[in-house]
This record gives structure tokens, C-alpha cells and sequence, in this order.
């Protein structure tokens, strides 16, 4: 477990970093445009710029209070056998069952998206609006009928 959340802090150290480059550049774009002439275009070019930074200033603040919380974590534990324990991680590229991946799906433990091994496959779609169906989640049913038809 030590060696997972060490690496969770060093996931979250980068991609503080890579914010801070897209901050640093966002505020070069923010430099310029308040040297042009005041005009519409500007003032909804500066907003978008303006809320990109602001974004990614609260996405920072939440990674580096997890960093700080999981930091805690290790100094306070790091002479116990608490941080020693194997954390058991889910495949999901490794499970060739589709009712497994099915299962894991519906249970929230894999989510459904782009990076799901069966996202583009419409038979996987059909049996989770099936499922949804039955238990009355139309909107799950909704969004799922939305993407097989693209996929089609």
C-alpha cells in the first residue's frame, strides 16, 4: 500500500505541475489581451481564459490537500503494519467474462466510458439498458441509447 499511495502523490504532483504550465500560459494570453483595445471579443476571450485559470487553481488546491492528506497518512502509519497490506486492484483488461464485466460495470466498481474495454460494443450497451430498464433508471437508459447511436 505504501508504494500505491506514493505514487498517487507523485500522479498529483504532476499534474499540479502541468496546471501550473497551463496557469503560467493562460496568464501570457490574459497579459496580451489587456493590452488590445477594450472591445466585446476581448472582454469574452479574457472570461474564458480568466475561468480556465480559476479552474485549474481549485483542481490544484484539491490535489495538493490529497497530497497533504495522504503525506499524513504515510508519516503517521509508516511504522505499522497498516501501510504493509496488499491492496487488491481490478484489471479490467484482464477479466475476459463479460458477465464479470458486466457485473463490475453495474456496480460502479468500473465506470462506463471512454476507457471501458467495451464502450463501442452495442451488445454490452443493450444488456446495461436492459438492466437499467428493469430497474427504472430512463435516464441511464437515456444516454446509453444516445451513445449506441453514434456508435452505429
Amino acid at each position: 500500500m505504501r508504494e500505491l499511495l506514493q505514487k498517487t502523490i507523485d500522479e498529483l504532483k504532476k499534474r499540479v505541475k502541468k496546471n501550473l504550465k497551463a496557469i503560467n500560459a493562460n496568464q501570457k494570453v490574459i497579459k496580451d489581451l489587456l493590452n488590445q483595445p477594450n472591445t466585446k471579443e476581448r472582454a469574452v476571450e479574457f472570461e474564458k481564459y480568466y475561468s480556465a485559470n480559476k479552474n485549474l487553481l481549485q483542481e490544484n488546491n484539491d490535489y495538493i490537500n490529497i497530497q497533504l492528506t495522504l503525506i499524513n497518512f504515510l508519516e503517521k502509519y509508516k511504522s505499522t503494519a497498516v501501510l504493509d497490506e496488499e491492496i487488491p486492484v481490478v484489471d479490467i483488461y484482464s477479466i475476459t467474462n463479460e458477465n464479470e464485466i458486466l457485473d463490475l460495470t453495474l456496480k460502479g466498481v468500473v465506470e462506463f466510458n471512454e476507457k471501458h474495454p467495451r464502450f463501442n460494443d452495442c451488445d454490452f450497451i443493450d444488456k446495461l439498458i436492459r438492466h437499467y430498464e428493469k430497474i427504472e433508471e430512463y435516464e441511464k437508459c437515456s444516454k446509453l441509447l444516445e451513445l449506441k447511436s453514434k456508435l452505429v
